[in-house]
């Protein structure tokens, strides 16, 4: 498996910040795979309803229309990306979530199986789970933590990363990465929690 280095960067980032790796949007699993395989002592927890948008997060998005025209492009099994990540052979202990996550990650957290997070990866495009997602975990991540979209196209995501960073007084960080249509996640921007 090839390193993502731009991943790499951002993890190069948490190596002495305590707590697990969360991602909001989780797809076919190359990112998850990624995460593991970089961050091997990391407990991985992906989110995703892998089954596309619900009504609630298309009708809340700046980028509404580029929700609704890759809407079916989003459908891809938690079976089948759980069995593409235990074929990677990779053995980090790790844990996909389907469903809505504006609801299973708020009960994942209250119920202590979510308890520090050292690095938050939104990937799922949407303005509202990605607001509600960023909310949710905010208060468990200790100072130094990361919270990263990788959103190259102004969209929900963005939106919802300026919005946290205006609330805490945070700065958005913009990575330098150019997005190329690939395989491989291209982190965009990041805050740091103070």
């Amino acid at each position: 498996i090839e390193v993502n280095t731009k991943l790499k960067s951002i993890l190069d980032k948490i190596t002495d910040i305590d707590g697990d790796i969360v991602e909001l949007g989780v797809y076919t699993g190359n990112n998850s795979i990624q995460f593991m395989m970089q961050a091997p002592n990391r407990k991985y927890f992906g989110f995703d309803t892998f089954c596309g948008y619900t009504e609630e997060d298309i009708e809340s998005s700046p980028n509404k229309q580029g929700l609704i025209d890759n809407g079916s492009r989003w459908n891809h099994s938690k079976e089948e990306t759980t069995l593409r990540i235990k074929k990677s052979g990779l053995t980090s202990e790790f844990e996909l979530v389907e469903g809505d996550l504006k609801e299973t990650l708020p009960m994942y957290i209250k119920n202590k199986k979510i308890k520090c997070v050292s690095l938050l990866y939104v990937d799922c495009n949407a303005y509202l789970p990605s607001l509600k997602g960023i909310e949710a975990v905010y208060p468990i991540m200790p100072k130094g933590a990361i919270i990263c979209i990788d959103e190259h196209l102004v969209g929900g995501e963005t939106a919802a990363l300026k919005e946290v960073a205006e609330k805490y007084n945070l700065d958005v960080i913009d990575t330098g990465f150019s997005f190329i249509s690939t395989n491989y996640s291209s982190p965009s921007k990041y805050i740091i929690k103070q």
